[in-house]
């Protein structure tokens, strides 16, 4: 899995090199049917191709990683069904939400549940520059947050927990 994902993530980088801005021609088709054997949208890929292009994150590495993840979460939790619903942005807490005085925090859980579940809106990216900066004050990692919620099912006090202790670090 991890060497279809590299490879697709660099055909979608070269294409993206190349002027494709758009989703859905990232990929050729085929692309993108194995791309989503895999639970990943298209919408996915291409945020964080472009991500990377502009701001140098997440990079390669970080996709694959959390791409394995939903790939089995998909696969074992979801045993491949796509999701119910789509939830929307407006769905989401605010960014200026706080848990025990820690804004942005409800939010990047949710979006973490969302991106496992599949059922993140295209217009929402986890592991967005948002996302990155907060994780980055606190000395965390993308895949690494993205397992503590998968594992505590996005306990917002087991979170905190695992940040303040990471930024201890």
């Amino acid at each position: 899995m991890n060497n279809e994902l590299n490879q697709l993530h660099e055909k979608a980088s070269a294409n993206y090199r190349t002027g494709c801005r758009t989703p859905s021609h990232i990929l050729a088709p085929a692309d993108l049917e194995a791309l989503a054997k895999f639970g990943i949208s298209a919408q996915s890929l291409y945020d964080a191709v472009d991500d990377f292009a502009r701001y140098g994150e997440p990079d390669k590495a970080v996709f694959v990683e959390l791409a394995q993840m939903r790939a089995d979460y998909f696969h074992t939790t979801l045993q491949g069904r796509p999701p119910s619903r789509i939830v929307q942005e407006s769905e989401l807490p605010p960014k200026s939400v706080e848990f025990e005085g820690v804004a942005w925090l409800p939010r990047i859980i949710r979006k973490a549940q969302c991106f496992l579940e599949g059922s993140l809106c295209d217009d929402i990216m986890y592991g967005c520059a948002g996302d990155r900066s907060f994780l980055k004050k606190y000395n965390a990692t993308l895949p690494v947050f993205l397992a503590v919620v998968r594992d505590t099912q996005g306990d917002p006090a087991k979170a905190l927990r695992f940040l303040t202790d990471s930024r201890a670090r």
